[in-house]
Parts: C-alpha cells; structure tokens; sequence
C-alpha cells in the first residue's frame, strides 16, 4: 500500500504544478499591421505577434466591414519571449474593394484580436477603346496651303492622328502623325498641307489611332483659293503740291478678292532705283477694293502687288509734285506808285524762278515779272501800281528735271494807283 500512495501522491503534484505554471502563464500580445502586396484579388496581412512564453498561432479575421466573416488561414509562431512578424497571404477578393482585417492569437492563455485595419484591392486597367475622331473645318487656305483641323477623343489610350487628303474620297496623300497624348478629354487637332493647285477642290478627312483600333472622321471638302486676275490703281488727285499727300486706290479683278494681301511699290524721281515696298500691306475688301495714303515730295511712280501664285501687278501710276508757291506779303511805297510783292517757292531749287502773273480779260493770266528765289526759296518782285485794281498770283517754276512741276499760288487782290 505504501508504494501505491507515494505514486498517487506524486501524481497530484505533478498536475497541481502543471495547473499552477496554466494559471501563471500571460496570453499572447497581438499588433495588425499594414496590408502588403496589394493586388486586385490579393494581398499579404502583416501583424505583430508576442507568444509570451505559450505556444502560439496567429490568423487574421477579415471581410467588407468590422463583423469580417472571413479568416486566413493559420500560422504558428512558438512559445518564445519576444515578438515575431507574423505574414499571412489571402486570396479570392473582390476588385476594387475596401476590407476590414485584424489579427487574431491564440495560446493556452487565450484569444487576443488586434486593432482594426483596412486595405483597398487594386482597380482592374480598363481596356482600351478605339479613340473618337470628327473631321473639323478648315483655315488659313491660300492658293497653294491650308490648315486642316479635327476633334479628337483618346479614351485614356495613347492615341496619335493624321490626315488624309486629295482630289477625290480615294485621298491618296496624307499628313505626318502627330501625337495628342492619352487623355480621355476631347482635344483638338491640325495639320498644314501644302502644294496645292489654285482653284482645285479637296476632300480631307482625319484618322485616329491607338491600341484598340483605327477611327476615320468623315469626309469633308474645302477649295484652295484662286489668285487675282487684275488690279487697279488711280490717284485722288495729281499734281500734289509739296508735301501734301495722295489717295491711291484701287480693285482687284478675279474670283478671289477678298482678304488678298496688297502692296503699295514706288520709285521717286529720278527713277534711277526700283520700286520698293512703301508703307504696310493692306487686305482687300470683301468686294476686292484697297487704298493707300502716299505723302509725296517728288514726282514719283507706284503701283500695287496683289500676292498670289503668281503675284498680279498694276499699270504704273504717276504723281506729280507740284512747287509749292505762295505770296506772304504785298506792300505800297510811299507814294504809291510802286508795290513789292515777296513770298515763297518751296523746294528751293538752284535755278528756282517766282513768276508773277495778273488776271487779265476772260480769265486769262497774263505774265507780270520774274524774280530768281534765294537759298532759302524766298522772292521778291516789284511791281508799277496800275490805275485799275488787279489780281495776281505767284508760279513757282523749280527747273530741276522733272521732279516738281509748276506751282501756283493763292490769288492777291492790289489795289489802283491812288
């Protein structure tokens, strides 16, 4: 009997030491920590676990929302002392869609559940869609170019356009490509062709590429512009005296009038340089009508260059310039008998002569006397009074070749011999 007590009494110990060391033992510490390779359907949980000295297995509770209803699958991590990180990877999520996770540790000690945590899956790429294209219309079309535009929708693939173009819906030529990027904002679209034929009509349409596909915009038509066939010019008036200035005008002949660049060339007397470009282009009216305001100093020729392919020029047109001669003063002697008339001839010229002329019977002018001008184009001529009243008027003669013309002066009344 005695043997048998000591083994019962010896059990006991053994199982009261076991239950104390249970009783004694701390459950486990457990930290989730952030979702990792995130994929579409997948990712990797991550914690911080402490057994605290009990063998230990960890798994993580998960679902849309913090009731979970979902778990891992479990990992043990030993009976150690100090913490272990803890991965778990979970497949077979929804796309695009938030979840709610924490760990779960378990030991003879008992359960603990970490913090909530949360991850999104990944959006699944979105397939590519053929791009939308529209054919817009056309600008800046000269005789031999135009701009070709269109609207262009990516749809967020990276999508390049060109144009096709030519004399019929066969096109047969086509622009360089050009890229608008891969946005999914509707842009827009331009290309410059060239070496076109005046007057023809072109079909142009554009097309759009990327990954999914080809888009064609429709057909349209624009017909190059024609040149001019004729341009005129006229002046306002001629002569214009010294200095004053002149209203060229003129029209354009053809069926392309309107908006036509026009240009005022001219040459001064002696002519010996050639027409030149003078002031700035004009555009023609929308009935094909220009004009142009031309000081002039010196006989001079102009004529207007209508660009186009090719370029139309005007007939020559000629203003002369006329002297400018005036009278500023007319005084009597003393006794009346004689009168000085002075003024101006403008420009003073070397062989520069002021001719005083009366009004005689019917209109006519009748030749008084004449009178060299000095450096600076000032005269004077002295004259016998008359016993009648007369009119007279100063002729500015320059003698210079042809640069000026004749002048004339405003009208003087003098009065009769008292």
């Amino acid at each position: 009997m005695r043997p048998l007590l000591i083994l019962l009494i010896a059990a006991l110990a053994t199982s009261l030491a076991a239950t104390s060391a249970v009783l004694a033992a701390e459950p486990p510490a457990a930290t989730t920590g952030a979702a990792k390779d995130v994929g579409e359907t997948q990712a990797t949980l991550t914690a911080t676990v402490d057994p605290k000295g009990s063998a230990t297995s960890v798994h993580f509770e998960l679902g849309t929302s913090t009731s979970y209803g979902l778990q891992s699958a479990s990992k043990d991590i030993g009976n150690g002392t100090t913490p272990v990180t803890v991965e778990i990877p979970v497949q077979s999520l929804s796309p695009s869609t938030t979840y709610h996770f924490r760990a779960v540790a378990t030991s003879p000690a008992g359960n603990v559940q970490g913090a909530d945590a949360t991850l999104k899956t990944a959006t699944p790429p979105v397939a590519p869609t053929r791009p939308a294209a529209s054919t817009g219309g056309v600008r800046d079309v000269t005789p031999s170019s135009a701009t070709l535009t269109a609207s262009v929708n990516p749809h967020g693939a990276a999508t390049s356009t060109r144009f096709e173009y030519g004399t019929s819906t066969a096109y047969g030529a086509t622009t360089p490509a050009t890229d608008v990027g891969a946005g999914s904002r509707t842009v827009a679209a331009a290309a410059t062709i060239g070496a076109l034929q005046a007057g023809k009509r072109y079909h142009y349409r554009v097309v759009a590429v990327n990954g999914a596909g080809t888009s064609r915009g429709g057909d349209r038509t624009f017909t190059a512009a024609t040149t001019p066939t004729a341009a005129t010019l006229s002046a306002g008036k001629d002569p214009v005296t010294y200095g004053g200035s002149v209203v060229l005008s003129g029209k354009l002949d053809g069926s392309r009038r309107s908006g036509v660049r026009v240009r005022l060339q001219t040459t001064v007397f002696p002519f010996d340089s050639p027409f030149a470009d003078k002031g700035a282009a004009v555009k023609s009216s929308s009935t094909g009508t220009y004009s142009f305001t031309l000081p002039v100093t010196a006989t001079t020729r102009a004529l207007v260059v209508a660009d186009g392919a090719p370029s139309i020029l005007s007939k020559l047109v000629v203003i002369r310039s006329a002297a400018r001669a005036g009278i500023t003063s007319v005084t009597r002697s003393a006794d009346g008998r004689t009168v000085r008339v002075s003024g101006r001839v403008i420009p003073a010229t070397a062989q520069g002569i002021a001719a005083l002329q009366r009004e005689g019977s019917g209109g006519r002018w009748v030749p008084l006397r004449r009178a060299h001008v000095g450096g600076d184009g000032r005269y004077t001529v002295t004259l016998r009074a008359r016993r009648q009243p007369m009119a007279v008027r100063a002729v500015g003669l320059t003698h210079d070749g042809g640069a000026h013309v004749r002048g004339v002066s405003r009208t003087v009344r003098i009065g009769a011999l008292r």
